[in-house]
């Protein structure tokens, strides 16, 4: 009988067993060698460069260009999701008839969009720090920052112009302009002006812990020095086709502006239809419609543009040429009302 003894570590000579420990040491820490830290940035850009001081954002590609360029969007939609141009659309005015008066309320289109002064500030933004995945081949991963304090430096100085320019041009809409249309066009660029500056200003509390500039003006007062600069505006209506009449007349109305039997400005509306065609079992209503606005006998300004309908049936062609001139035309008329009328004066030509 065999009696061979059991296996024992014992039996491992001691020079083979810390030759093992060591070969095992070094495989250990070849493993970790390979596979690199992931940085704590890539999930907490904040980590690097505090939230204090400055804005961060990540992006990732295939190779470091395309990396560095996600990572500065990514930066932008910090701005992007906050800045919301509210726009007063004067096309979309609505007169509602209460007991002996008349409102006009307008509707308000919200859209997002990054300001041109976003874009500027953005030029400050840098890309600092990049990390290639080893166990994502291929892949790279970029950090982005923007210093807070000078990008808040230079949204302020903007917002200061901004407030200049804006009461500049409702100064001289209401002591210089020498006629309601000069005055309109003033208040049109100084209502676009307000707009641009309620941007920097939603820009500036992003970066500047939410403390803006409180401005003179907001949008609603400038709305409403439009609204009635427009109510003081007396127009009378003429137009080749009864039906055209008309609708200058309700848009006239829509936004606030008096229509008379006599005046020295006067709207002209002119329809240029072409007859009904067919094609491919549709059929077709086209043209044009062309606004002038009038002085006396001087032509202030001119609008034209393109009528394109469609439908089943000819019948149908007529009204819905009705319900798209009724939708659209205030929106022309307001634009022909506040256009440069190219008169003398400091804003003409649309120059300070």
């Amino acid at each position: 009988m065999n009696n061979r003894p059991a296996f024992s570590s014992s039996l491992i000579q001691p020079k083979t067993l810390a030759g093992l420990l060591v070969v095992l040491s070094v495989l250990a820490m070849t493993a970790c060698s390979s596979i690199p830290d992931r940085p704590e940035w890539l999930n907490n850009p904040e980590s690097a460069y505090p939230a204090a001081t400055h804005l961060s954002a990540t992006g990732s590609a295939d190779d470091r260009q395309r990396a560095s360029d996600r990572a500065i969007s990514n930066l932008a939609k910090i701005f992007e999701v906050s800045v919301q141009e509210r726009s007063t659309d004067f096309s979309s005015a609505q007169m509602n008839a209460g007991p002996g008066q008349l409102q006009i309320t307008n509707e308000q289109r919200v859209t997002r969009a990054v300001s041109t002064e976003t874009q500027q500030v953005l030029q400050g933004a840098r890309v600092v720090e990049y990390w290639d995945d080893n166990n994502n081949p291929g892949r790279v991963h970029a950090l982005a920052v923007l210093a807070k304090q000078p990008a808040a430096s230079r949204f302020r100085q903007s917002i200061l112009t901004s407030d200049r320019e804006i009461k500049d041009l409702i100064r001289y809409a209401s002591v210089t302009a020498n006629n309601p249309i000069s005055a309109l066009n003033a208040l049109k660029r100084a209502r676009s002006a307000q707009i641009q500056r309620d941007q920097l200003n939603e820009n500036l509390m992003i970066v500047a812990d939410g403390q803006g500039v409180i401005g003179q003006y907001d949008q609603a007062a400038v709305d409403t020095l439009i609204r009635n600069a427009l109510g003081t505006l007396p127009i009378t209506v003429q137009a080749d086709d009864p039906s055209v009449k008309a609708e200058l007349q309700r848009a006239l109305t829509r936004l606030g502006v008096k229509t008379v039997a006599q005046s020295d400005y006067v709207l002209r509306g002119l329809s240029d239809l072409a007859p009904v065609s067919e094609q491919q079992g549709w059929f077709w209503l086209r043209g044009s419609y062309e606004l002038m606005l009038q002085y006396q006998e001087t032509v202030l300004a001119k609008k034209r543009w393109p009528v394109k309908i469609s439908a089943a049936e000819p019948g149908l062609l007529q009204q819905r040429a009705r319900d798209e001139l009724n939708q659209t035309l205030p929106g022309h008329v307001f634009e022909l009302l506040s256009s440069d009328p190219g008169l003398p004066g400091p804003f003409a030509g649309g120059k300070l």
